[in-house]
């Protein structure tokens, strides 16, 4: 059973990836000035964080086999949009590969895969 659901992880983040590297295909040019980056963070309620601060959850989904060849580059807690108290945070995580390719993979706080979200 364990290996079914780790197996299904690794298919959802997959799939995560391949819409994430395929929307993030094109270089952004790294102008931005340091008040705007920090400026949109705040609008769009992301937070930086370590890896180390990942939920325990999260961190087991990053050692998927599926995810061995990326590494961690980024790593963001996004604050719910909604004022619900039931919503709850999710981890946005970028990875870049060998040949310098980028990718995201979101995630909740148990580690299950999530699409979508704010950009």
């Amino acid at each position: 059973m364990k290996k079914a659901t780790v197996l299904a992880i690794a298919f959802a983040a997959i799939g995560v990836f391949s819409l994430e590297a395929n929307a993030q295909s094109t270089e952004t040019p790294s102008t931005q000035q340091p008040q705007e980056t920090e400026q949109t963070q705040q609008e769009t309620g992301k937070q930086v964080i370590t890896a180390e601060e990942l939920p325990d959850g999260v961190k087991q989904a990053l050692k998927s086999d599926a995810l061995k060849e990326w590494q961690v580059s980024e790593v963001y807690k996004v604050a719910p949009v909604a004022q619900d108290a039931a919503a709850k945070s999710t981890y946005e995580i970028l990875f870049t590969n060998a040949e310098q390719k980028r990718a995201i993979a979101r995630f909740d706080e148990e580690g299950k895969a999530v699409a979508g979200g704010q950009e």
